[in-house]
């Protein structure tokens, strides 16, 4: 064997967190470069047409051989991969396991690692504790919305469950809305 040692970051949840994954003001304002780079057309996504979100395994309704598992209530495997330009300049693969039942042995619904690459190399950068990331992220999707659609006056907001994901909205929301006042 010869060459360069490939290496890279693991990150646990508790690393992610002192890397600042809560940070919900450079979150907000990393989605919404995001947001600008994909309008520009500076991304990739899976898929012959550059746009498909994920692939996902589906499980059969019988059970086909002892192990396999059968298809459930929130049950899937999906491999998102993707490409961001800009200053970012990565490949990224969320790899996303979800089954209701995970709850009954105390872990999250859905768990999620995340794989950074080079995107010249193909060299992982980081291999990290996804769910924190993805909460943030979709919590911060709204909030780049309301950033520039909301009135600056706006007191009130409404929102519907109570999960990590609507937590991490309201985190995401609060930072933009500088007069808000009321969740409904």
């Amino acid at each position: 064997m010869t060459g360069k040692k490939v290496e890279f970051l693991f990150l646990s949840q508790e690393d992610m967190i002192k890397a600042g994954v809560l940070d919900t003001k450079k979150c907000v304002e990393a989605i919404d470069e995001m947001f600008k780079l994909v309008a520009e057309g500076d991304y990739l996504m899976g898929g012959p047409f550059e746009n498909d979100h994920g692939i996902r395994i589906y499980f059969p309704i019988n059970k086909r051989f002892p192990n396999m598992p059968v298809a459930g209530p929130d049950r899937r495997f999906m491999a998102m991969v993707a490409y961001l330009g800009g200053r970012f300049n990565v490949c990224v693969d969320k790899w996303y396991g979800s089954n209701i039942a995970n709850s009954r042995l105390g872990l999250p619904r859905s768990i999620h690692t995340i794989t950074l690459n080079n995107v010249e190399t193909g060299e992982p950068l980081a291999f990290m504790s996804g769910n924190l990331v993805s909460n943030m992220r979709t919590g911060a999707v709204p909030a780049v919305g309301a950033k520039y659609l909301a009135s600056d006056q706006s007191e009130i907001v409404g929102m519907v469950g109570g999960g990590v994901i609507s937590k991490a909205t309201l985190r995401c929301l609060a930072y933009v809305m500088k007069n808000l006042k009321k969740v409904k």
